[in-house]
């Protein structure tokens, strides 16, 4: 798992989950941690700030970031976010096989990539005497919103234009954006991603793999707000979402748990079919 953060300081989290419950993640000391989902099945990302900061989160599914926004964490907050944030379209996690060729794992190898990184505000600098060089810096405001969930917890998205400047809105709440900026110089730098974990197929004529696509329309709701942050994420988490069929499975692994992927209620294994919604499981 990808980190940047000092040791002995609570670090935000996430993780997946189904109706508000964490799924099993496997290989969690690994570089990049596991989760296997079945296909059709909707998900939780799961976001826990136990920092003193309000801070930011910038959530990339498929290798891609799913909004120019970010999403704004109070101190202790916890969120269990369903959906996009520039759509109100559920996370669901959708599998389908192709060769097994080299050219075409090459192209598959962001399939189901899960990454989060955390901001936070940034703070004025104190001014201690002597003199201070201000460069112009001319900057367009970008317009971003605010997430409430269904259990009327507020949430903060936030929007940054290129060179990092926002504002607040009159409620205080705070926001963020893309994370790429220029210096003084009018050099372009750009977060710097982690190195990838190639991961290893077994030898066959096709592969099955999934990608987070949009799923049934959500009922979370959106509003707008601003707010600094820092260039560069304190802590980032990764990890790789996997289709069932992927899974080498242990003793301890037989009994998987499932979820329906109509109404997401827990099943046996021996369920055929939901027993609270009749869906063919």
């Amino acid at each position: 798992m990808y980190k940047t953060t000092n040791e002995g300081v609570p670090t935000p989290t996430a993780n997946i989950a189904i109706n508000n419950s964490r799924v099993k993640l496997y290989g969690k000391t690994s570089e990049v941690p596991t989760y296997y989902l079945q296909k059709g099945q909707e998900f939780q990302i799961e976001l826990h700030n136990p920092t003193k900061d309000t801070i930011c989160a910038k959530i990339s599914l498929n290798g891609n970031p799913i909004s120019q926004g970010g999403l704004v964490l109070k101190p202790a907050q916890r969120v269990f976010l369903d959906r996009y944030i520039d759509v109100a379209r559920k996370f669901k996690f959708d599998t389908y096989e192709v060769t097994n060729t080299s050219e075409n794992r090459q192209a598959i190898e962001d399939n189901g990539d899960l990454s989060v990184e955390f901001y936070r505000e940034q703070q004025p600098s104190p001014y201690f005497g002597g003199s201070i060089t201000i460069y112009d810096n001319v900057t367009t405001l970008l317009t971003n919103t605010l997430l409430t969930n269904t259990n009327n917890t507020t949430l903060g998205l936030a929007n940054i234009n290129d060179n990092q400047t926002v504002n607040y809105n009159s409620s205080g709440v705070v926001t963020m954006d893309s994370l790429s900026f220029m210096d003084q110089n009018q050099n372009i730098h750009n977060t710097p991603k982690p190195t990838k974990r190639k991961r290893r197929f077994k030898s066959k004529k096709s592969i099955e793999t999934g990608r987070v696509e949009q799923g049934e329309r959500s009922d979370q709701s959106m509003n707008t707000v601003y707010m600094n942050w820092e260039y560069t994420p304190f802590h980032s988490v990764e990890y790789k979402i996997i289709p069932v069929s992927q899974k080498v499975n242990t003793v301890q692994d037989t009994q998987l748990k499932r979820y329906c992927t109509s109404c997401g209620s827990k099943q046996k294994p021996k369920f055929k079919f939901c027993p609270s919604c009749g869906t063919r499981v």
